[in-house]
């Protein structure tokens, strides 16, 4: 059942009506018991679909979230791997909410801005959320 919903998901992203869908998604999948594999399951979606747009935050962000603070290290890895906008201002919010990774956090951040095998609007994105934080006074 999980594994079909996550088929759904994937499929749904980009629709019109992605963010209505999503909310009925993240609903079957807490019924059917998706945990802390899942939300990395979900990470992986938006590494696959790294200039899409998953909500501000969206049920999607609220499902991996809920797995707090776990749920960071899986973030971080898709980060390393394949940044998409929408984990980088994932990323972003752990850098607002967490005091003892902020610098590891803007760290990846300012790697992520200078990769050369990520699209420019990543690049940008990350450099943006780099400015933010240093003019925040980190």
């Amino acid at each position: 059942m999980i594994e079909k919903l996550l088929t759904e998901i994937e499929q749904l992203v980009g629709s019109d009506d992605f963010e209505y869908e999503m909310e009925k998604r993240v609903d079957m999948l807490k019924e059917a018991g998706a945990g802390l594999d899942t939300a990395e399951k979900l990470l992986g979606i938006m590494e696959r679909h790294p200039l899409d747009d998953f909500g501000m935050p969206g049920a999607m962000v609220h499902f991996i979230e809920s797995f707090d603070p776990e749920y960071e290290s899986f973030l971080v890895e898709s980060v390393k791997r394949r940044p998409s906008l929408h984990t980088l201002w994932m990323l972003n919010r752990c850098i607002n909410g967490k005091n003892s990774k902020k610098d590891e956090y803007i760290n990846l951040m300012s790697e992520t801005a200078n990769r050369a095998d990520v699209e420019k609007a990543i690049q940008d994105s990350a450099q943006d959320f780099v400015n933010y934080q240093l003019r925040s006074g980190v």
